[in-house]
């Protein structure tokens, strides 16, 4: 399943962090608010019920969400570090787990996951957040680890930028998994960016590593 999400404010912000030359400050606080906007999207389809509440006047209709305490947010190192700022601030009740994979630069991209420390996934909401969903090689390499673990209720993609390849790559193999992105690009370089994307968020967020 792919959801859109295609708020003018938050379609404007991505606008925004997709210019060549801004700088990391910036390209983080648009990051950070981008994961707010997709956390609260993800709010909308949580289980809820119905309650009361005494006002000072008298009682209230309201409601409780009745699963916020069963989100495991999953922060895939390092570009998603900003992006996971953003959604917990909204599901702050939430889980951590950190995975960290690396990617072959050469077609056909194989995927390394090395780093992985997630808390126990059975019967769990699975948020795993990546700016970019690209080949979606790295996202079905850590599926594939993530199901090894256990058994989640569900697994949610949230994703700044995916490509179309890397959609239907990940849907092929985890059917599953639902995809929650403001833009979907069609196009892949040789490189395996997207295009017209906007670049690496790691780097854009952190600066180049070093030798």
């Amino acid at each position: 399943m792919i959801e859109l999400v295609d708020h003018l404010l938050l379609q404007e912000k991505l606008t925004l962090i997709r210019r060549e030359g801004i700088d990391g400050i910036h390209f983080r606080g648009g990051i950070i608010e981008i994961g707010r906007w997709l956390a609260y999207e993800l709010s909308n389809t949580l289980e809820k019920e119905d309650v009361t509440v005494q006002t000072p006047l008298g009682i209230a209709k309201g409601m409780r969400i009745k699963d916020k305490n069963d989100i495991v947010v999953v922060s895939v190192l390092r570009a998603a570090i900003p992006l996971v700022e953003g959604i917990m601030r909204v599901f702050r009740n939430a889980q951590y787990g950190v995975v960290g994979a690396s990617r072959n630069d050469e077609p056909p991209f194989p995927v390394e996951v090395g780093y992985f420390k997630l808390p126990p996934v059975d019967d769990k909401i699975l948020v795993i957040a990546d700016p970019m969903l690209a080949t979606g090689n790295t996202m079905n390499a850590i599926l594939d680890r993530i199901h090894e673990k256990g058994t989640p209720r569900r697994v949610v993609l949230l994703n700044i930028i995916a490509s179309r390849t890397g959609i239907e790559r990940v849907e092929r193999e985890h059917p599953d998994v639902e995809i929650y992105t403001c833009a979907v690009d069609e196009e892949l370089n040789q490189d395996g960016y997207i295009v017209p994307g906007l670049g690496d968020a790691g780097d854009k967020a952190f600066g180049k590593p070093g030798p």
